[in-house]
C-alpha cells in the first residue's frame, strides 16, 4: 500500500492523537513507567495536537487518507515522531524523516537535534544521528542525538574587510554594547591583534548572519560573542557556530570550554544546556584595566 507524506490540517488533529497515543502505550511503555506514559499522553489529546500545529511544522504519513504516523519540525529540534504500531518497520518513519529533513534544509538548519527514546534510538542511528549525551527529567531518560545537515549558510574565518561593518551592526543589534571596553570596533581590533584563528562568521551569500569568538589560554577554551541575526534565529545556526568553534578549540588540544552569561540573560542557559553545556558553582569576577580602555 503507498504511503504520502503531507503537511498536516486542523482536521488532523483527531487522527494525530489517535496515532500518538497508541505508539506511547505500546512502542514506547517499553521505555517509560506508567506514570511517565501517562503524562506524556496528556500533552496529545487532539486539542492539544490543534495547538501545536500552531507552533510547528507537523506532518503525517497516510494511506488511503488514513493517518498512520506523524512526526514535526520545532525549529532545528525533531519531535513527536510516532508511527502506528501495526505498521512499524515498513519504512514509514524514515519517509516522514526524509521530508523532515529536507524541510530543515530549506529553513536552513545545520544541526538537526532529536530526543529519542531507548527504542528509537536504533533508527535514529541509522539515519546519521549520533548520541551527544542523556537527560533525565525524574525517571524519564531521552537520548539527545544530533545530525549535520549541509547548509547553504557556511562558517568561515572572519575576515576584515568584507565583515567589519556588518558584524559591528550585528553585535549593536544583538548585545546593545554601551561600554568602552565593549565597543565592537575594539573588541575586534583585539581580536586580530591576538590572531589567533578563532574568530568566526556564518555568511548566506555575502552578508554576515552568525559570528562566534573562541579564546584558549593553553588550558581553557572560553567562547563570547554568540550571536546570530534575528531573521536566521531558531534554525540551528546558533548551535553550529558553537560546534565550529569547539572543533577549532579541541584541535588546539583544549580540555575544558567555559562561558558566561550576563544576569538577567537566563533564556540563554536552556541554548547551551541543549549543547551539552552546565550551570557550575562559580563565582564571576573581573576587573577593569583603565589605561588600557578608550576614554569616551
Amino acid at each position: 500500500m503507498s504511503t504520502a507524506v503531507r503537511l498536516a490540517q486542523p482536521s488532523d488533529a483527531e487522527g494525530i492523537s489517535q496515532v500518538i497515543l497508541a505508539a506511547l502505550h505500546s512502542s514506547n511503555a517499553r521505555d517509560y513507567p506508567a506514570d511517565v506514559i501517562a503524562r506524556v499522553a496528556s500533552n496529545f489529546t487532539p486539542d492539544a495536537v490543534l495547538a501545536l500545529l500552531q507552533r510547528r511544522t507537523v506532518l503525517v504519513a497516510t494511506q488511503d487518507q488514513l493517518i498512520v504516523a506523524t512526526a514535526a519540525l520545532d525549529g532545528n529540534v525533531v519531535r513527536s515522531v510516532f508511527v502506528n504500531p501495526t505498521l512499524q518497520g515498513q519504512g514509514i518513519g524514515r519517509l516522514l524523516m526524509i521530508e523532515i529533513e529536507l524541510r530543515a534544509r530549506e529553513a536552513g538548519v545545520t544541526v538537526l537535534s532529536v530526543p529519542s527514546s531507548l527504542t528509537a534510538q536504533p533508527f535514529y542511528a541509522k539515519l546519521g544521528f549520533h548520541s551527544v549525551r542523556d537527560v533525565y527529567h525524574g525517571n524519564e531518560r531521552t537520548l539527545v542525538m544530533e545530525k549535520a545537515l549541509s547548509s547553504r549558510h557556511p562558517i568561515g574565518p572572519y575576515r576584515d574587510r568584507q565583515h567589519r561593518a556588518q558584524v559591528i551592526g550585528l553585535w549593536q543589534e544583538a548585545f546593545g554594547y554601551d561600554t568602552a571596553h565593549n565597543l565592537p570596533s575594539l573588541a575586534i581590533e583585539k581580536k586580530l591583534a591576538v590572531n589567533d584563528g578563532l574568530f568566526f562568521v556564518a555568511t548566506d551569500k555575502k552578508a554576515v548572519i552568525g559570528t562566534i569568538l573562541a579564546g584558549y589560554d593553553g588550558h581553557r577554551g572560553w567562547l563570547y560573542s554568540v550571536a546570530v541575526r534575528t531573521d536566521y534565529q531558531r534554525q540551528g545556526l546558533g548551535a553550529s557556530l558553537v560546534r565550529h568553534a569547539e572543533q577549532a578549540l579541541t584541535a588546539l588540544g583544549c580540555m575544558k570550554i567555559n562561558l558566561q552569561i550576563t544576569g538577567g540573560n537566563d533564556a540563554v542557559v536552556g541554548f547551551y544546556e541543549a549543547l551539552g553545556y552546565g550551570v557550575e558553582p562559580r563565582i564571576s569576577m573581573g576587573k577593569k584595566i583603565a589605561e588600557n580602555i578608550p576614554q569616551s
